[in-house]
């Protein structure tokens, strides 16, 4: 029986758990039966730009004209579906010219039950972008504007947007041009009580030449993701961020706040607001120029040395750029050792840009021997080679270990081919190493790559491949 026929038959009432994993990659492709089924069941469906129009746009070859046209009938199909009571659920276009938002914003006010809604990295006209947020319909739970360019100007239309999606629950706005006075802005006027996700990367949230101080607002939701990397926010006592860290405890996931000037009084005040976080799995805070003793008051939040605090069970673990030392290995290896739950669950740490040497290295690839490690980054860490063969012997034990970057370091050949090898017989299905810029010569250089490249071994019992005869 075919998909069509079988679905012409199912019942009403479990429509809803079978068509919303349909997607519209090609609305030309769909055919009357099936426009019909899922109008008679309504049950949303996804919609994004099929292949075909994705190649035409994507050929630089083409006609800058035929390329407009290609995106320009995309969305006149789709304003077509929705005025057929075809329901779309989730609309999606990244990286296209949307010059003519006419057709866009008809199908926008005609999906009332549009639920996703991503524009990433749009170029639609300044002159338009309003009319646009006021088509949106107010069913949308997930908004990602990402480099969307959104700057002051656009500030009062999304303002208005924010306030009628009383439903709510994702929010994307990373890379825009939104400052600090632009989300305050934003975050007020919010209404849903339902957000738990936002991300406000790369927004300029502070100027160190304007001395702008950030109120971000985020103390009014509890939250279960937070990113707000590469903003140069500042140790500010008080701040909303601490806030709603502290009040999102109990729910809060990820957090990420790599890249920012947190320094050491910043950490610490970071360090107090995780302190009762035991959801927390995803901690983000590289390139904050930290130093040891900031990392000593974070390691003591996540495993606490006082009978009857709880443990963070960590999955991944950031701490690149920080100015750190030996004495932040030592600390690390402490940590682990005297919490099985976080060596259960660590399998993502970074260590990258750090002035670990040979000694603090072994105390980190130490530590994570009993983890079942996914992705390990020591780049740039001052590396040599007795640090490399440690890490090369301890990758067997690592047998779903998927990433590896040593970049930057001063490993010779011997440790970076025995680590090259220990990866291509390990369990994962997709295995990178980056290892330039070490001390090796063009032959070694080839003979990895080829060891990269090669097709998987069968599994043995030693790392080192049988001999040919």
């Amino acid at each position: 029986m075919i998909l069509e026929d079988f679905l012409e038959i199912l019942p009403l009432e479990l429509g809803e758990y079978l068509i919303p994993a349909t997607r519209v990659l090609q609305l030309r492709m769909v055919s009357k039966k099936m426009k019909d089924i899922v109008v008679r069941m309504q049950c949303g469906v996804d919609v994004r730009p099929g292949k075909t129009i994705r190649r035409i746009y994507d050929d630089q070859s083409v006609e800058y004209t035929q390329r407009r046209t290609a995106v320009n009938l995309f969305l006149g199909r789709s304003l077509q579906m929705c005025m057929t009571d075809f329901p779309i659920r989730n609309f999606t276009v990244h990286s296209m010219c949307i010059d003519q938002t006419g057709s866009l914003n008809a199908m926008l006010r005609h999906s009332r039950r549009l639920e996703v809604l991503d524009l990433y990295n749009n170029h639609i006209p300044d002159d338009a972008i309003s009319d646009v947020f006021a088509a949106i319909p107010s069913s949308v739970r997930v908004l990602k504007l990402t480099r969307q360019w959104i700057n002051r100007a656009a500030v009062t239309p999304l303002c208005a947007l924010l306030e009628r999606l009383t439903v709510l629950a994702e929010l994307d706005l990373s890379e825009n041009y939104l400052n600090s006075q632009g989300i305050e802005a934003l975050t007020a006027s919010i209404t849903s009580t339902r957000l738990t996700h936002v991300s406000l990367r790369f927004n300029h949230l502070r100027s160190r030449f304007w001395g702008e101080h950030p109120q971000l607002g985020l103390d009014r939701f509890v939250l279960k993701e937070l990113d707000l990397s590469h903003n140069l926010l500042q140790p500010v006592f008080g701040d909303g961020m601490y806030a709603c860290i502290r009040d999102s405890a109990c729910v809060l996931t990820k957090l990420d706040v790599s890249f920012n000037d947190l320094r050491v009084a910043g950490v610490s005040y970071l360090s107090t607001a995780l302190r009762h976080s035991y959801a927390l799995r995803h901690l983000n805070i590289a390139g904050n120029l930290c130093g040891d003793a900031a990392i000593a008051l974070l390691l003591f939040v996540v495993h606490p040395h006082i009978p009857g605090e709880g443990c963070i069970a960590l999955e991944s673990l950031d701490v690149a750029h920080n100015n750190l030392t030996y004495a932040s290995a030592l600390l690390f290896h402490r940590c682990l050792f005297s919490s099985e739950a976080l060596r259960r669950s660590l399998s993502t740490v970074s260590f990258s840009n750090n002035d670990l040497h040979d000694k603090g290295a072994m105390l980190i690839i130490e530590a994570l021997l009993s983890c079942n490690m996914k992705k390990l980054s020591l780049a740039h860490c001052l590396m040599g080679e007795t640090a490399g063969l440690c890490l090369a012997g301890t990758m067997l034990h690592w047998p779903m270990l998927a990433k590896l970057d040593v970049n930057g370091n001063h490993l010779c050949s011997t440790s970076l081919v025995l680590m090259a090898r220990a990866l291509t017989e390990n369990e994962s299905d997709d295995n990178h190493m980056l290892f330039t810029d070490n001390w090796i010569l063009q032959a070694a250089n080839q003979e990895i790559e080829e060891i990269l490249s090669s097709p998987r071994p069968r599994k043995t019992s030693s790392m080192f491949p049988t001999q040919r005869p």
